[in-house]
């Protein structure tokens, strides 16, 4: 069993499920979008996907299946917070899962004793002077120097750490929007492709066509360990705060991206650096938290680059830790690595 789990596992940070069965409530969701959601189902009750699902060593997951009662009981939760939402908050997303669980299947109900008398009056929490939006951008466009050439073709070489914690080699050549992967696995090398269309792997058995499911989960990967670029915090984004990271200040840039999904970028008070990035995508039943955290930074030939790339989602699988030994920007890189193998 233990095999089995570990290969279901190590298939879920590919791609996500590509075929949905007896899905009655989430529906109109893509596969990734779905199984994000599910994850954030699991991590609001601290669990594995077993604890609803039944898998086994012959057959695998069977997700279509409504055989354990602990999933039965999750449909008639993801119901009510579903009605909460839509009547109780004029269908904005206010409650979700974790609202009730926080990490436990069984939500606690006591409040706990004894209890410390409070102050009164009740104090008022004072919010921090914080810079005007212009300035904070101002100061990120200076340090990070020549903007320009993050928008150019890169190589960069190190290493990927997923959730096992063992460091695998890794070299990404990207422009424009076209990724080339190369790893070198324990099991071998593998080599992954995305164009502006498709996308494909290749390992010792051959090409595989990435489905539908694996290049949205790849494009939003490679997305999250992108940096936010100056020119892409709109006029309106607005400072909302404080908050420390690493022990280090930071202050709170808040926007909001569109199709229900917001943006927080933290950016250290006194170097100007991007810290922190937190995006949030709003789900019928709560809200989509991933996360990238950016340390480590360096100046190549007059451009900052952060050089430690820390990526964090509901699905503990799919994150990593990635330390770039070499960053070339504005590199020269090869049309033909993006082209797919005869």
């Amino acid at each position: 069993m233990r095999k089995f789990v570990m290969l279901a596992v190590a298939l879920a940070a590919l791609s996500a499920r590509a075929e949905q069965k007896n899905v009655q409530l989430l529906t109109n969701m893509s596969d990734v979008q779905l199984q994000r959601t599910m994850n954030m189902i699991r991590a609001s009750l601290g669990v594995h996907c077993d604890f609803c699902h039944v898998a086994d060593e012959k057959d695998g997951w069977q997700f279509e299946k409504d055989d354990k009662k602990e999933k039965r009981t999750a449909r008639e939760m993801i119901a009510m917070v579903l009605k909460l939402n839509k009547e109780q908050f004029g269908g904005k997303i206010e409650v979700s899962c974790w609202t009730c669980h926080r990490g436990s299947t069984h939500p606690v109900s006591l409040v706990p004793l004894p209890q410390a008398a409070p102050p009164f009056p009740t104090p008022k929490a004072e919010r921090p002077a914080v810079p005007p939006l212009a300035e904070v951008v101002k100061k990120y466009t200076a340090v990070l120097g020549n903007v320009a050439r993050l928008q150019k073709p890169r190589v960069l070489i190190g290493t990927r750490e997923s959730s096992d914690g063992k460091p695998v080699p890794i070299q990404i050549e990207e422009s424009v929007g076209r990724f080339h992967i190369t790893v070198d696995t324990p099991n071998g090398r593998v080599e992954q492709v995305v164009n502006e269309k498709s996308g494909w792997s290749k390992d010792a058995q051959g090409v595989h066509e990435f489905p539908a499911s694996g290049l949205e989960n790849f494009r939003e990967i490679a997305s999250s360990l992108s940096l936010t670029l100056p020119s892409e915090i709109p006029a309106d984004a607005r400072v909302t705060g404080k908050e420390l990271i690493r022990n280090y200040e930071t202050v709170i840039v808040a926007f909001s991206a569109g199709d229900k999904t917001r943006h927080r970028l933290h950016f250290d008070t006194t170097t100007g650096l991007l810290l922190r990035r937190v995006i949030i995508r709003d789900t019928p039943i709560g809200a989509l938290p991933q996360q990238t955290d950016f340390d480590h930074w360096r100046n190549v030939g007059g451009t900052m680059f952060p050089f430690l790339i820390v990526t964090s989602l509901v699905d503990p699988w799919v994150g990593s830790i990635r330390r770039y030994s070499d960053v070339s920007l504005d590199a020269k890189v090869d049309d033909a690595v993006f082209a797919k193998p005869k």
